[in-house]
């Protein structure tokens, strides 16, 4: 039985420690790690009441901490692994999660949880959890203690790139990462102030509108690519995804046969002009896109990939990622997760 009390905690910072650090933390805790830079209207106060709230009512100590920025996540994240938490939760959206995912090793028993308040919350839409946070929350915690669900073991992906000095990076990811059309219009809003306002807006649909602009003004990008070790072949990419699910969005079923549990990524490859992506994208509604003219679904472990003229753009996770990047590797089985409900688009089927 666990104590049934919960502490908030906020720690100081100091120029010579970067990280929020959590302090006081047992085994089998609880954290919480709020983005106050989400899509949410929450105010940081009345999220703490609801995470402290939620877990008194299942009996489990809480911590929550507010994070400044995805590297202050991601130490948070690592903490909580090193300390035994049972779970951490990313307060925020998909970004939130990405970054707690950083932190947490291949094959840490801290389950990552979430709590939706982002712009799209894709992970939440593919795992079917409540749309608000108390009922989120109660939930996966549920999960946890085996009364509704259970945890669950998933794939995720690591993306390889370059860094300036010539070192090698690696950045993990839950939902996707993308080369094409989709990460320049995930691009545009890093460089468009009128489209961040647009966002703020209208939330999602943003995406697709950014998505159009960014149609009319780019080329095809020239590729080689490898799957799992076979002799390269040469495309004109307008997009393509290595997907371990199956949503960009909540709306566009662009991996419709991607699950989570399979070992594998699933590539989706748009050939041809950036427009064309566009022109299939009522495809995506039905979930009919791999029986489309041009477009290549191919399941894989390891993907090896080479621009032949300009590097495409690239996102991770709904965020622009390296413009380096050139392989994306499977990790079967690498991250547990709170699943209450496991449907289809978790485990397939």
């Amino acid at each position: 039985m666990f104590a049934s009390h919960c502490l908030s905690l906020r720690v100081p910072q100091t120029p010579d420690s970067p990280y929020l650090a959590l302090m006081n933390q047992h085994p089998d805790d609880i954290v919480f790690v709020i983005n106050p830079n989400a899509g949410h209207a929450l105010h940081h106060r009345t999220l703490t009441a609801i995470c402290l709230a939620a877990c008194d009512q299942a009996g489990r100590v809480a911590h929550v901490v507010a994070t400044r920025t995805p590297e202050e996540a991601t130490e948070t994240a690592r903490q909580a692994h090193e300390s035994g938490a049972a779970a951490i939760f990313g307060c925020g959206g998909d970004g939130s999660l990405s970054a707690l995912l950083q932190g947490l090793p291949v094959g840490s028993d801290t389950a990552l949880g979430a709590v939706p308040l982002g712009t799209a919350n894709v992970w939440a839409y593919e795992t079917n959890l409540p749309t608000t946070p108390m009922a989120a929350i109660a939930a996966q915690l549920a999960a946890l203690d085996g009364i509704q669900g259970e945890p669950l073991w998933i794939d995720t992906g690591k993306v390889w790139s370059t860094r300036e000095d010539g070192s090698i990076a690696e950045q993990r990811f839950l939902l996707m990462a993308s080369w094409g059309l989709d990460a320049a219009a995930v691009e545009g809003f890093e460089h468009s102030q009128r489209r961040r306002r647009l966002k703020s807006w209208i939330g999602e649909p943003a995406y697709f509108v950014s998505a159009v602009q960014e149609a009319l003004s780019r080329r095809p990008w020239p590729m080689s690519i490898s799957l799992d070790g076979a002799a390269p072949f040469t495309v004109d990419v307008a997009m393509m995804t290595a997907g371990n699910t199956r949503m960009i969005g909540t709306w566009a079923e662009i991996n419709p046969k991607a699950t989570v549990v399979d070992g594998a990524l699933d590539l989706m490859l748009i050939e041809g002009a950036p427009w064309r992506a566009i022109a299939l994208t009522p495809l995506t509604l039905a979930g009919w896109l791999p029986q489309a003219s041009g477009v290549r679904h191919l399941p894989f472990q390891r993907l090896e990939a080479t621009p032949l003229r300009d590097a495409p753009p690239i996102q991770i996770d709904g965020d622009p990622g390296p413009a380096t990047a050139y392989a994306i590797d499977v990790e079967p089985g690498a991250l547990r997760v709170l699943c209450p409900e496991p449907t289809s688009a978790v485990l397939g089927g």
